[in-house]
């Protein structure tokens, strides 16, 4: 039973005089998330975050598994304490070893942070291999193994871990400000959510639908991929915006078709600043990849761009569909983005969207618009939700 978690981060430990920030803001994360699932006492030492086991509750699997998804977490190590001298550490490395049955190979690594052990880690690492090959009839591999056993040394404490969780690495949340992702249903804006996660950022979400004319299961999704996203930040807002009436019938009614879908894009822009002034974020991050649809051009996406008064950020900009498909798996947010609904651009599409335009064409467009009358409307229409991780 593991009551004792070793917490490796790594881009953390490059940082300067400002590590501390860094180092403290995930802590004071990984606090906030044990107090749900298992008292520990949580503390820094050497570059890591040692979780010791309090309470009635020692074993600490599932907090592990919690915690490896953090924005800032490269992996998670789960084992307990040993004694500091060696032949009491030798004995209680039999303990922990698994069933003679479990594994085939295994395999030991000794991080000595703490030089005043004895023992080199070369050293260590033999001499324990050899008390292991004493008491299991198990191979020896060093690059795969069946089993690793890892040996933590530092500041006067010596941790024996059998089980590895990797996380995404990055940053932790809230150390690179606030921003407003615009989440649709689709495989591209979750995935934009979580890149930006793990470079630090705090996100609220803002979800345009286009109910009555739409089914109700689009914002269901959407509710599923936020309570996807909300294990990477411990909690999320999610803002869900009536867009057809009034802003997508008077567009409809009013405007060329050609243009519909950046002007769609242009109102979300404007509403979406509402939400970060709401949530005092600084930027918007949407999901575009260029020339991937036909609003997602270069001269449309700055015609876009036009009508915001944030900075945009457009993490997936540059990458192929298969390597954000790639992304969406391993963050578990696939499956639910192919889920077949009804996305509000898609509703009365074009049949000839315009790829190529400029701001002063969309401005005049939008001439025949009352533009601050349609936000104001729609804006007092939003529904807000805040989620947190179950």
């Amino acid at each position: 039973m593991h009551d004792t978690l070793v917490i490796h981060y790594d881009e953390i430990a490059l940082k300067g005089r400002n590590r501390g920030v860094f180092e403290r803001r995930l802590l004071r994360t990984v606090r906030e998330i044990a107090r749900s699932i298992a008292p520990v006492e949580a503390r820094k030492s050497y570059g890591r975050l040692i979780l010791t086991a309090s309470g009635e509750t020692p074993d600490l699997s599932a907090l592990a598994s919690r915690l490896c998804v953090l924005p800032g977490v490269r992996y998670v190590l789960e084992g307990v304490e040993g004694p500091w001298e060696l032949d009491d550490l030798l004995d209680r490395v039999v303990t922990v070893l698994p069933e003679q049955d479990a594994v085939q190979t295994f395999g030991v690594r000794v991080k000595r942070a703490d030089k005043r052990y004895p023992l080199r880690s070369s050293e260590l690492e033999r001499v324990v291999g050899a008390r292991v090959l004493e008491h299991r009839s198990w191979g020896v591999d060093l690059r795969e193994p069946d089993c690793w056993l890892k040996i933590e040394i530092v500041n006067g404490r010596v941790f024996l871990c059998t089980r590895r969780h990797d996380g995404p690495g990055g940053l932790p949340t809230g150390v690179s400000g606030r921003g407003v992702i615009l989440l649709s249903g689709g495989i591209d804006s979750p995935v934009a959510a979580w890149m930006m996660m793990t470079r630090g950022m705090q996100l609220s979400a803002v979800h345009f639908h286009s109910a009555p004319y739409t089914n109700r299961r689009s914002q269901e999704k959407v509710r599923d991929l936020a309570r996807q996203l909300v294990r990477y930040q411990p909690v999320l807002a999610l803002t869900m915006i009536p867009f057809a009436d009034p802003i997508q019938q008077a567009i409809i009614t009013t405007a060329p078709p050609k243009y519909r879908v950046i002007l769609y894009r242009r109102f979300m822009m404007r509403l979406a600043g509402r939400a970060a002034e709401e949530s005092r974020a600084t930027c918007i991050v949407t999901g575009e990849a260029l020339g991937q649809v036909a609003s997602q051009t270069i001269e449309n996406m700055t015609t876009v761009e036009a009508s915001a008064e944030l900075p945009v950020l457009r993490p997936l900009v540059g990458m192929p569909k298969a390597s954000i498909i790639d992304v969406a798996r391993r963050i578990d947010t696939f499956h639910i983005s192919i889920e077949p609904h009804d996305d509000c651009c898609s509703y009365l599409m074009p049949r000839h969207p315009a790829t190529h335009s400029t701001p002063s064409e969309l401005e005049q467009a939008e001439s025949a618009l009352d533009v601050d009358g349609l936000i104001e409307e729609t804006w007092a229409s939003r529904e807000t939700e805040i989620l947190r991780f179950d």
